[in-house]
């Protein structure tokens, strides 16, 4: 009988606990939240039990952590005793370094960091969704069979990263967007734009809506690698101011488009 556990029942725990009822591939799937939100990711349908921490590690083969950053790396560093021997253990934190060294401490199982390229700005498991995780990257620290296997069935597609390269592309692609947007809508603040706005910053700003409660973590464990990517745009935005004052933003146009294109061909 194999035995999951999701210490984390928000957004991605409870849609990961729905991707894995849909494929089928536990026999009992076990929560670990706060009282509401555990509730509410047994309501639909993405737990089968609540428990206790302490209960549910025992029993699990396979134990997701799905909670923030610096609550996953304390987790780490404390769960090793209460684990099933051999168990397998892996996390969906938005950055890999700092969770991969607090992994030392887990010697009664197997950790194997993972990042799902998935989200949305809403919280909690009101917007679970086993299609959350279809189409999309899903980054792991090492192909370990089991989890390879598991992330294909639901559809997405799994990248095998070191956690070093993983938080230095990840701060570009990922953590560089997120300060973009947060950016944008933050300059423009106050300015009365919402009857002249179209579509295009109604995008740029998206990202906008997220939490700074939801991020702290992230910037805190990947702050140089997201230093050097705000740096580089720094000098990419001084550039443009350069070449608009000299009429000469054409260059800067194609090779926009160019990335824009190969990341939508993917």
């Amino acid at each position: 009988m194999r035995t999951l556990a999701i210490v984390g029942t928000g957004l991605l725990g409870s849609s990961f606990g729905l991707a894995a009822k849909r494929v089928g591939h536990f026999d009992r799937i076990l929560g670990v939240s706060s009282e509401a939100v555990v509730s509410k990711a047994l309501s639909i349908g993405a737990i089968e039990e609540a428990m206790a921490l302490e209960q549910a590690l025992p029993l699990a083969d396979v134990v997701l952590l799905a909670q923030p950053v610096l609550r996953i790396i304390s987790l780490l560093e404390t769960i090793n005793p209460l684990l099933k021997t051999g168990a397998l253990v892996t996390d969906v934190g938005s950055t890999k370094v700092a969770i991969s060294n607090a992994a030392k401490h887990i010697a009664r199982g197997r950790f194997v960091g993972g990042h799902p390229m998935a989200g949305r700005e809403v919280r909690g498991p009101e917007g679970a969704s086993a299609d959350l995780f279809v189409g999309r990257p899903w980054v792991l620290t090492m192909a370990e069979p089991e989890l390879v296997s598991l992330v294909e069935k639901f559809g997405s597609r799994p990248f095998i990263l070191d956690a070093e390269q993983h938080d230095l592309l990840v701060a570009h692609s990922s953590h560089l967007p997120q300060l973009l947007s947060t950016a944008l809508a933050s300059y423009l603040g106050e300015r009365e734009l919402r009857h002249v706005a179209g579509p295009g910053l109604h995008d740029m700003t998206r990202l906008a809506l997220s939490s700074h409660e939801l991020w702290a973590d992230i910037l805190d464990t990947n702050a140089s690698n997201i230093d050097g990517a705000l740096a580089g745009l720094i000098e990419e935005l001084e550039a443009m101011r350069d070449a608009l004052a000299k009429g000469r933003l054409a260059k800067h146009f194609e090779q926009g488009a160019v990335m824009a294109k190969r990341l939508r061909s993917i």
